[in-house]
């Protein structure tokens, strides 16, 4: 299990660019050749690169499991074709219509288990769990809808933005059954998602996260 700091496009929020489950990844085009050699070493993993919506925001659209990825109504077919070939039979691909489209923001999928935004409605909350095939459970934390932002997980444990309660700790917990901490990224940004991407072999932070951030990130998402 291997950990690695990295800009994408000369960003260190590399969360919004790029998602990655354990048996596949999505990353945008144009990326050095050096660094996409340090990605697949990292994540160790299929990478497929495309764009969504024509838009090289992967981590901000996408999210899945290691069989299936949800994707928002608006990437079109061309985009919606390369990424279904390249991925092949063994991975669902799910266009997703809902007015909410930044699906990496409002939905945590850590196992068999998600934690969606309140902003979907009734409908949309049993689609996400028949489409992922997962245990959904819909609320707030930290007082806002995007919780996606607010946190990133594998199989290993769960990273959360420093202010969430000791009761929303319990609760997160309990829930995704992994252990659970705060952290930061970046020098101190407060939002773990934009900062990280990974799964369970690998995991890659934004490249001005600091030794102490990437000692906690490793200590609750690889050891």
């Amino acid at each position: 299990m291997n950990i690695q700091s990295v800009d994408i496009l000369g960003n260190s929020s590399i969360g919004i660019f790029g998602v990655s489950t354990d048996t596949y990844s999505l990353f945008p085009y144009n990326i050095q050749s050096h660094k996409m050699e340090l990605i697949e070493e990292t994540l160790e993993t299929k990478i497929v690169t495309t764009t969504i919506n024509n838009s090289n925001l992967l981590g901000l659209f996408a999210v899945g499991t290691s069989d299936k990825l949800l994707i928002p109504n608006l990437t079109n077919l061309d985009e919606f074709n390369k990424i279904n070939q390249e991925l092949g039979d063994n991975i669902e691909i799910h266009r997703f219509d809902s007015t909410i489209t930044a699906l990496g923001n409002v939905i945590v999928v850590i196992k068999d288990k998600a934690l969606v935004s309140p902003e979907f409605t009734k409908s949309e909350i049993n689609q996400i769990a028949d489409l992922l095939d997962v245990e959904v459970q819909s609320r707030s934390i930290l007082n806002t809808s995007i919780v996606g932002s607010l946190m990133f997980g594998n199989h290993q444990g769960l990273l959360v933005h420093p202010l969430v309660s000791d009761e929303e700790l319990d609760w997160l917990e309990s829930y995704f059954r992994v252990p659970v901490d705060v952290v930061t990224v970046n020098r101190g940004t407060p939002y773990p998602r934009p900062g990280i991407i990974g799964n369970s072999k690998g995991v890659l932070v934004g490249s001005d996260t600091t030794g102490p951030e990437l000692m906690r990130i490793f200590e609750v998402l690889l050891t």
